[in-house]
């Protein structure tokens, strides 16, 4: 992913976008990548390092306190790495390997959330995976973890040590103080199961001629998984498709290849890749890849922002035969392609190895992939997200406040004038929400009224989802 994304406000966005997060942190900000052979570790190449060898002992053998020797080796890994200078090459600890093998196949319990280490800080470093507790909870990319269930986060900790105390057994609870720009917040985010499907399909309701597939990221498992959803659909009478890629971090290229094939005709250009060491060369559609089961019915693709990666290839090469249109908003602009390889170990070096172009051969590294039709998001998603650790009653004034009028009037409740001020007007609007929850009626919005709120204006845009209706216009005209 782009760790050089344009900074933007704490919004409502990704929460809608409804991404499934789970503290997958191993550190690493991958989300194209490659399996090599596991079976074949990487050895020392028998080159010199004297140097890295001489400070070694000067340390182990001078330094005042005693030294933790695997510490020592992990930091020089660790500094070798990050020499590079690529925010998506990192070494992985054996711990951090294993967490991350875990989340490629999708079985963890946690929160939800990728992280990674940013200026010393755990700090969110890819969009959440649809359907988590982080997802719920409103995090997204850059956000910096500043305090654990009370206690300050120290600078430079391992990040692996942080993990530990956000991961946690699912139904406990976690409290995260979040930083984000100028503005901090607390969040209380309840452990879970992060589900293992990163495929979720149905029949539309309105029209029961198209099917509804959401691919949350593609793991290990998802291309099966979208095989078997476009047969069932199909059993129950899908003609055409409607694929949700927003909110897409990415994953297994070699996954999205199949799914891809499905869409072309063989010999089309899937992806391109160029490398240092090898001339430009295509992965192209094949029986191989797809069983020479081809997907024929009308499809429209769904992007935004947060698609990134192996969603961006999918998108590209849809895209680029001209036979698809893509709904939405640029995405999120990544390029490269990672490669995972075993170390003696343990652990592992995720590797960038190669960039990847679209079938006309486009870098959208930075860039992104446009949209064919767009269509925004609405501008409530841009608002802050309402800290649920202040205290709003009548007379506060609060741009949070603001935030409240306006979803309180978005949802039919009576509120004349969106103002910053929790006026006689708010109270009689929250105590009526409260009653339609079957909350406390104090008037005050408390946590759970903003949670529930907020859950509300997301159910709200659900039903209202402009992106997907113009995919059923589209597919529909």
């Amino acid at each position: 992913m782009n760790n050089n994304q344009p900074h933007k406000k704490f919004t409502l966005k990704y929460i809608i976008v409804l991404v499934v997060v789970a503290v997958m942190a191993s550190g690493a900000t991958v989300f194209i990548y490659e399996l090599s052979g596991k079976s074949a570790p990487l050895a020392s190449s028998g080159s010199s390092f004297e140097e890295v060898d001489q400070l070694y002992e000067m340390i182990e053998g001078g330094y005042i306190k005693k030294v933790d020797k695997e510490k020592l080796i992990d930091g020089a890994l660790k500094g070798m790495t990050e020499a590079v200078g690529d925010p998506h090459t990192n070494y992985l600890s054996p711990e951090k390997a294993k967490d991350f093998d875990d989340s490629v196949s999708g079985n963890f319990e946690g929160i939800g959330a990728i992280m990674t280490l940013k200026d010393g800080y755990p700090t969110v470093a890819e969009p959440p995976i649809k359907g988590s507790p982080a997802e719920k909870a409103q995090l997204k990319t850059d956000d910096v973890i500043i305090k654990i269930d009370g206690k300050d986060v120290i600078k430079d900790k391992p990040l692996e040590d942080t993990v530990k105390l956000v991961r946690g057994k699912k139904g406990t609870s976690v409290k995260l103080e979040i930083s984000r720009g100028k503005d901090t917040f607390t969040v209380n985010i309840k452990r879970d199961t992060i589900p293992v499907e990163s495929v979720h399909s149905s029949i539309d309701k309105n029209n029961k001629s198209i099917g509804k597939i959401e691919i949350t990221s593609f793991n290990d498992t998802t291309s099966d998984e979208f095989n078997n959803a476009v047969t069932q659909l199909r059993k129950e009478g899908a003609k055409s498709f409607i694929v949700d890629l927003r909110g897409n971090p990415g994953g297994v290229l070699g996954e999205v290849e199949k799914i891809i094939s499905r869409f072309l005709k063989d010999g089309e250009t899937i992806v391109q890749f160029e490398s240092l060491h090898e001339k430009r060369n295509a992965d192209k559609a094949r029986k191989e890849l797809d069983k020479g089961d081809k997907i024929k019915e009308p499809t429209v693709l769904l992007v935004d922002e947060y698609s990134a990666s192996a969603s961006e290839v999918m998108a590209s090469a849809l895209k680029d035969t001209g036979r698809f249109e893509v709904v939405g908003e640029k995405t999120f602009g990544k390029g490269t392609v990672q490669m995972l390889l075993p170390l003696e170990n343990g652990g592992e070096l995720k590797l960038t190895v190669r960039k990847w172009l679209t079938p006309k051969g486009e870098w959208i590294h930075e860039k992104g992939v446009k949209p064919t039709v767009e269509v925004k998001y609405p501008d409530y998603f841009e608002n802050l997200v309402i800290d649920t650790s202040l205290k709003y009653r009548e007379g506060v004034i609060s741009e949070h406040v603001k935030i409240i009028n306006e979803y309180l009037k978005l949802l039919g409740y009576p509120i004349e004038t969106v103002g910053d001020v929790y006026n006689a007007e708010t109270v009689a609007a929250v105590k009526q929400f409260q009653s339609d929850q079957k909350l406390s009626e104090t008037g005050n919005a408390d946590e759970e009224t903003i949670q529930k709120l907020t859950t509300a204006v997301f159910d709200n845009w659900k039903e209202n989802d402009q992106q997907y209706q113009k995919a059923v216009e589209i597919l529909t005209k």
